[in-house]
């Protein structure tokens, strides 16, 4: 415990939700934002006279590799900085690069402008789950986790709706520029209403180590028991979810001959209304797991029997021929892959020391967006390029094939994760 700071449990709770809220309207933000390329990949790509694999750079590598990169320095500033003006000034830049999106003309001016969205977005989940560790106690942390991750979810079914009904309405590019637009209107309500939390030290096992430097934080959190295999599980799991918004929209366009316009108001509602149910049942099963034994470690359960249920889910959403049946799956599967990411990331700020929570946390997004958010989208458009001259629009239902195996692999290293963790837990 840090001297002289009054533990989680004493901050008010109303002011503890209100500020989960905010956190919460910044990442729906982040979200939708980050969906509006995916949802109009082919008229961009068709105006900038683009091929799929430089869709599949802007979409993912071009995004996430700063995205990460940057964040990595942005977490370690948000451990010793203030968290309010740090996501102040992260989502001011994420709208005005969103914005700038509807003027790019070509590749290299689109790879720039969703450059500094990702850079921009880097600020919103280290600022949210180092707030998040402050505000609640540890048996009530899953479950405020996965509130806040149900953003998500809510992001990309907005996101997907808007985007689809204002690129057919008006074009692609107006819809980059309203959409930035608006995001400086939550910037306002941050400057006026969010407060910095007191940070309180919680950790599930080990002495707290304050950093003297970002190396020695890394360092640290590298060599803890489980968290290696618990970031690589995570990654495997979030393989469909990266691959989803670059990708599914162009497959119903492809496949199932979805117009524009429908193809958002379609795939955003079914996927995320299965998203939200599985991230907030995880979080009240992984909170009612974890009572009473003193960390988040039990909830690795959840995941650890929902994703390998995934891989049947999977199968018939990419090779079904009936609509109706791909997006009963799709629903079905994003319940089941949404009970993942809650869990993993309670243990791993549980693990760490307060002070290097959001280099913890980005550490395992890092894992998570190189080889969810930036491998699955590039291996999927570069399958399909390659299959494209034999099987035309139907090669991206093979390219989606790819990943049917991701989520047994997740399943395996969190496995190894929750006993090298609770062996190391088990002294205390």
């Amino acid at each position: 415990m840090n001297g002289g700071v009054a533990p989680a449990d004493a901050a008010p709770r109303r002011g503890a939700r209100y500020a989960l809220l905010l956190l919460f309207l910044a990442n729906l933000l982040n979200v939708a934002d980050r969906m509006l390329l995916g949802i109009v990949v082919d008229p961009v790509k068709a105006d900038l006279a683009l091929s799929d694999t430089q869709m599949s750079i802007v979409a993912g590598f071009a995004f996430v590799a700063f995205n990460l990169v940057v964040g990595i320095f942005i977490a370690h500033w948000v451990d010793r900085g203030d968290r309010r003006l740090i996501l102040v000034l992260g989502v001011a830049l994420w709208s005005a690069a969103t914005a700038s999106t509807g003027l790019a003309q070509g590749f290299a001016s689109l790879a720039a402008a969703r450059i500094l969205v990702g850079v921009g977005e880097a600020t919103a989940l280290p600022v949210a789950y180092s707030m998040i560790a402050d505000l609640f106690a540890a048996p009530r942390r899953p479950r405020a986790i996965a509130v806040f991750q149900a953003s998500t979810f809510i992001g990309l079914v907005l996101g997907s709706v808007l985007a689809g009904v204002l690129a057919a309405a008006h074009g692609w590019r107006a819809m980059f520029l309203t959409c930035g637009i608006a995001g400086f209107a939550l910037v306002a309500l941050l400057l006026a209403t969010l407060r910095e939390p007191a940070r309180v030290e919680d950790v599930i096992a080990g002495d707290a180590v304050l950093p003297d430097n970002l190396a020695r934080s890394i360092g640290h959190l590298l060599r803890l028991p489980g968290f290696v295999a618990l970031s690589i599980g995570t990654a495997f799991a979030t393989m469909v979810g990266g691959v989803l918004p670059a990708w599914a929209p162009t497959f119903l366009l492809r496949s199932h001959h979805v117009p524009l316009a429908a193809v958002g108001a379609l795939i955003g509602p079914t996927v995320g209304i299965g998203g939200i149910a599985g991230t907030l049942v995880s979080g009240m099963l992984a909170s009612r797991l974890s009572r009473g034994r003193g960390s988040e470690l039990p909830g690795l359960l959840v995941p650890l029997v929902a994703l390998p249920l995934a891989i049947p889910c999977m199968a018939t959403f990419t090779f079904a021929r009936s609509l109706a049946v791909t997006m009963t799956a799709a629903a079905a599967m994003n319940f089941l892959l949404a009970m993942a990411v809650g869990p993993c990331i309670a243990v791993a700020i549980g693990m760490a020391p307060a002070r290097m929570r959001a280099v913890s946390s980005t550490l395992m997004l890092v894992a998570t967006g190189l080889i969810g958010s930036a491998l699955a989208p590039a291996l999927v458009g570069a399958i399909s390029d390659r299959l494209r001259s034999g099987l035309a629009d139907e090669s991206l239902r093979y390219g989606i094939a790819a990943i049917i195996p991701t989520p047994a692999l997740a399943a395996l290293f969190l496995w190894r994760a929750y006993r090298s963790i609770g062996r190391r837990s088990a002294p205390a």
